[in-house]
This record gives structure tokens, sequence and C-alpha cells, in this order.
């Protein structure tokens, strides 16, 4: 994990980048900050993505849930580890049965359909309490997180790109809310949970899920590529106030 970060005083603009962090980068952009207390919050995200990489990292042998996968006996796991399973159980769920973390046939346990989104929800607590008003946090061009104004003014903004051909699919503009994408082409890194029970479209296409709640958008981002409309109208119940879209390509 390697980390740059500068300040702008010009426009009170903070800007992290976090490279090599669940095999994305992650990019984050403060604005009306004073210098100090931007780094002060930048020290805490940093402290707290380090935490979470010791614990979510399956390419990490020593990581908390490659040791999980590993022993042959129970073990005990962190509160973080606690939360996130019980959290998962509960997607598990709400979305009849399509999100599933455990893989193979030693269900070992994998949380790259979900960290994303969990990532962005414990950064979103940190930045409220360093009364962080305006930010943009863009994780990857996969999951991505706003709240306020840019500061030349108006919405954070984020353009999803047909990877097939050079156009412009759709511009989003976030100003209190969270924006994740999910996609069954070649280009996109988003994993389809649970292939070996539910049949997967195999055209090229994207679905974005913008939410208040990232941990919604990212779950739901990726179920829905599988989910049949029955399947779908059944979900609607368990997850409010959200926006679907499907791209096909």
């Amino acid at each position: 994990m390697r980390t740059q970060s500068s300040y702008s005083s010009g426009a009170s603009l903070f800007t992290g980048t976090v490279s090599g962090i669940f095999g994305t980068d992650l990019r984050i952009q403060i604005a009306g900050l004073q210098e100090k207390k931007a780094y002060a919050v930048w020290s805490e995200i940093t402290k707290e993505l380090s935490s979470l990489d010791k614990t979510f990292n399956r390419a990490d042998p020593q990581s908390e849930v490659s040791l999980l996968n590993s022993s042959k006996v129970e073990i005990e796991t962190s509160e973080t580890m606690k939360e996130a399973l019980n959290l998962c159980e509960s997607y598990l769920i709400k979305t009849k049965g399509l999100f599933d973390i455990s893989k193979g046939e030693d269900k070992d346990i994998d949380f790259d359909g979900f960290i994303k989104g969990y990532i962005l929800r414990r950064l979103a607590l940190i930045l409220k309490a360093g009364k962080s008003k305006d930010y943009f946090v863009n994780m990857g061009d996969s999951a991505l997180m706003a709240q306020g104004k840019h500061p030349y003014g108006g919405a954070w903004t984020f353009t999803l790109e047909n990877p097939y051909a050079e156009e412009e699919i759709k511009d989003f503009e976030l100003s209190d809310g969270c924006l994740c994408i999910s996609g069954n082409t070649p280009e996109c890194s988003g994993h389809i949970v649970n292939p070996l029970t539910h049949k997967v479209d195999e055209s090229r296409s994207f679905s974005c899920v913008v939410s208040k709640d990232p941990l919604d958008a990212e779950v739901l981002s990726m179920v829905l590529l599988m989910a049949s409309d029955s399947q779908k109208k059944e979900m609607a119940y368990n997850f409010k106030g959200v926006e679907c879209e499907k791209f096909d390509l």
C-alpha cells in the first residue's frame, strides 16, 4: 500500500491517493478543510485502510481472512471480521441467496464483492468525525462516494466510459450518496457472486446503482447482473431509496 498527498491552499482542496489497496487505487478529495485538519483526517483514513488490508486481503497469507480460510479449527475473530460476516449474512437474506461470500468446494470466504462498499462506509464515519462536509472518494472507478460540493461549485462528477469504444456512456452527478458499478465485461474487476448456482447474463453490460448506503450499492450492482425479473421485484422490498440502471454494450 503506497500513499501520496497534496494540498492546494488556493482551493482549500486536499488530494490523497492510496495505490495497491485490494488490487486497485483509491483517490480522495476533501474540500474546505484547513491543511492541518485535512492531513489529520488523511492520517486516520490511511490507518483505517491499513487495518482493513490486514483483515480482508486474501492475497496476504497472514491476513485474518487468509488465516480463517486455512485454519482447520475455529479461531477467534476480530470485531471487524465479526461485523463483516454478520453484514454478509444479512445481505445473503436480503438478496434471496444471490449474494454469497463463500467460494468453491471448501467454502472459502471471499470478501471481494463486499469490501469496497464496506471501505466506503468506514471512511464515511472518519470523514464525518473530521467535520468534512465536501468530499469525493473514488475507488477503482467502480465504487464512488460524494458529499457536498466541488470546491469550484456544483456536484462532484464521474463519467462512465465504454471500454470497447471511445465514447461516454453516462455522466453521473453525486452530492450526497454512493455510486457502485459492476460489469461482466473482461475489463471489469467486479466479481459475480455465486456463479456456480446462479446463471449470469453473458452479454457485455454494466450495472450501476446509486444509494446513500455504499454497501447496498456495492452488493446490488453485482447481484442485479444475475437476478431474474421476479428476483428483482422480491429484493426491491429490502432495498429502499436506490436507483438502478443497466447499460448493454
